[in-house]
């Protein structure tokens, strides 16, 4: 029964998965690391399992340790959260918002949205994290990642997504560009050596292995060929690679207007049809019912239609 187990018991379970070390899981709980050695021994009771065991770099949690935080951490988030919110004034609330978003969301939206952001809720911590953590979906699910910024989907029906941003894609190429006039055909296209980003692991297709640049996303089998000479990790580089060099590239539409504005690159339209990037925000089902996530939704939305329609 409920009564006969220590809950309090269960945010030291928790520290103690965070850190996987004793002493970083005692600052963080703020207690002395004997009252977390304690409590470690009164959850191994509780749980008739070692929990954790030793190793040189500090806890490893056993498949036991694993299954149960799975279910346990999402609880002691709505716990913690349904105390926080019980006064929710946004001017004065106080808390940390974990988000992954790729770099060139980071560049072209975060200062926008966290302007606003912080104009009416100044207290809000914001955390931004690169879209190449693994396991986004599970993070999501625990409590340790509080939003996703992406284009990719998220598998199941255990999230929830607000389209935030529908860009365009545009082909760039050298204001100079010795071999492109005002319009590329698509044997230009094939042909012309290209600089694209490297390919990464699909959430949703993340079963049959499958690798993917967002405009192999958009377009799938459509795809024309391309002939790619070289691969970068962000698409911050590639307008300055592109102005630099007879290399083009498919970028977001606002990625490269600073250098248009300059002189220096050139935008074209794409010799095929090929749809908009949609910016979704996607969060755990869990938080549906907070307040402040019923807010932040609320907010963003509308800055949304303002900053970005």
């Amino acid at each position: 029964m409920l009564r006969n187990h220590d809950l309090n018991l269960l945010p030291i379970f928790d520290a103690l998965m965070r850190e996987q070390h004793l002493s970083r899981a005692a600052e963080r709980l703020n207690m002395s690391q004997p009252a977390v050695s304690n409590a470690l021994k009164r959850l191994r009771l509780s749980y008739e399992d070692d929990l954790f065991v030793r190793t040189g770099h500090g806890l490893k949690p056993t498949q036991r340790a694993m299954e149960l935080h799975k279910r346990i951490a999402p609880a002691l988030v709505e716990i913690r959260d349904s105390f926080e919110d019980a006064d929710f004034v946004p001017e004065t609330f106080s808390r940390t918002i974990n988000i992954s978003m790729n770099h060139a969301a980071e560049y072209l939206w975060a200062a926008a949205l966290l302007r606003h952001l912080r104009a009416v809720a100044p207290k809000l911590t914001w955390k931004i994290h690169p879209d190449i953590i693994t396991d986004i979906p599970a993070r999501m699910k625990d409590g340790s990642l509080t939003y996703a910024l992406d284009y990719s989907p998220l598998p199941g029906r255990d999230f929830g997504s607000l389209l935030l941003v529908n860009e365009p894609l545009t082909l760039i190429a050298a204001a100079d560009h010795p071999r492109i006039g005002t319009s590329v055909t698509l044997e230009d296209f094939e042909t012309l050596p290209q600089v694209s980003l490297m390919r990464r692991s699909e959430w949703i297709r993340s079963q049959n292995s499958r690798r993917h640049t967002p405009l192999e996303f958009l377009m799938g089998d459509a795809l024309p060929r391309r002939n790619i000479e070289v691969q970068v990790s962000s698409f911050l580089s590639i307008p300055s690679i592109v102005a630099d060099t007879d290399l083009i590239a498919v970028v977001p539409q606002r990625l490269a207007l600073p250098l248009q504005a300059k002189g220096r690159l050139r935008c074209l339209a794409l010799p095929f049809d090929c749809p908009n990037v949609d910016m979704y925000l996607h969060w755990h089902r869990s938080r549906d019912n907070d307040p402040v996530h019923i807010w932040l939704l609320n907010l963003l939305q509308g800055l949304a239609k303002t900053t970005f329609g």
